[in-house]
């Protein structure tokens, strides 16, 4: 069984990526599933920014060390126990966990499983659920975006942000602002449904300049949803380009830096500002997890929603997979890949 692990953490990012290791333990055979579990064969993990934030405690969630780091990953069913009755051995299916998804097996309460979408890979499945859930509680639950509403897509070269602009476009909106930086990753924005893309890495066109930037964009008028998982001069210079009583949906800090606020800035335009978790919003109120699946599927079996992944790594190559979402090497989502067999590691608890 072929499992990465975090023993200790970094002082920040790139000390704790260093410390990852890959750990191939001696085959054995698997035990029975308990009740209400099943084993999943990973094919594959995606790594996401909190992964990278874990690894040296920067995350609001922190795992007991050691630890197996990943939130999602795909694979195939290969045993159930009592009780299961909506999955059997051979289902293709997604699974979320609060940590502990690296690894060629895993030991996990089937209420963490999700079947895999028709016409998705398993790479695609491992970049699905953190991505398109987050997008969808932030900018269907939160913000009840509407197809006449302009919304801007910060960070929309990496997954939160690709999905973002996939679900705007799935509501129907016809105004969809994207930023992020170089030309080829923008391309794969615009693809997915972009209809304004803003190179911030462009000399012309600095985040310093973004909200005259929206201005331009909207006939003056600004935008009404701000979807920012970027934080810092980001999400700062974004405030200045919103219309009357927008909302903003703070997603995350990718860009390393938590903006403060201005509360008078916020009264005069009217903002409504939100924080969106889109895990914890369903830990508190459960009722959500069916309805938010039901519609990714639908939207995902019309062929709306596609997870982008452009890098893919052998388990044995971990390091280097962090270290390109580190460096923004990534568009949309980076994988990890596994081999089989082992007795399963259980991560009945990391859900």
């Amino acid at each position: 069984m072929v499992r990465v692990v975090v023993e200790a953490l970094g002082k920040d990012i790139p000390e704790g990526i260093g410390k990852l290791k890959v750990k191939d333990d001696p085959p054995g055979k698997p035990p029975a599933p308990r009740r209400d579990s099943v084993v999943v064969e990973v094919h594959a993990a995606s790594v996401n920014f909190p992964d990278l934030l874990m690894t040296c405690g920067g995350y609001q969630y922190k795992p007991k060390l050691p630890y197996t780091p990943g939130t999602e990953a795909c694979g195939i069913v290969s045993a159930v126990g009592e009780g299961v009755t909506d999955l059997a051995p051979g289902d293709s299916v997604m699974v979320g966990l609060r940590e502990g998804c690296m690894c060629s097996q895993l030991l996990v309460p089937a209420a963490a499983c999700t079947p895999l979408p028709q016409g998705l890979s398993f790479s695609q499945g491992a970049s699905f659920l953190v991505a398109y859930t987050t997008a969808y509680h932030c900018l269907v639950e939160r913000a009840q975006t509407q197809p006449k509403d302009v919304v801007l897509i910060n960070g929309a070269t990496g997954g939160v942000g690709l999905a973002a602009v996939q679900i705007a476009k799935a509501v129907g909106c016809q105004t969809i602002i994207a930023t992020g930086s170089t030309a080829d990753k923008l391309n794969a924005v615009q693809q997915c449904g972009a209809t304004h893309c803003i190179d911030l890495a462009d000399p012309s066109t600095p985040a310093s300049k973004l909200g005259e930037l929206l201005k331009e964009a909207t006939g003056g008028r600004g935008v009404d949803v701000i979807y920012d998982p970027v934080g810092g001069e980001v999400f700062d210079a974004s405030l200045r380009g919103t219309a009357w009583a927008a909302r903003v949906l703070i997603v995350g800090f990718a860009g390393g830096v938590r903006p403060v606020i201005r509360a008078n800035y916020a009264l005069i335009k009217g903002l409504t500002i939100m924080g969106c978790r889109a895990g914890e919003s369903v830990r508190m109120d459960p009722s959500l997890q069916a309805p938010r699946m039901a519609q990714l599927e639908r939207w995902t079996k019309e062929g709306k929603l596609q997870p982008h992944v452009s890098h893919t790594f052998d388990a044995s190559h971990v390091r280097e997979a962090f270290l390109a979402v580190m460096e923004r090497k990534v568009t949309g989502k980076a994988v990890v890949t596994f081999g089989h067999g082992g007795p399963p590691v259980d991560a009945r608890s990391r859900l």
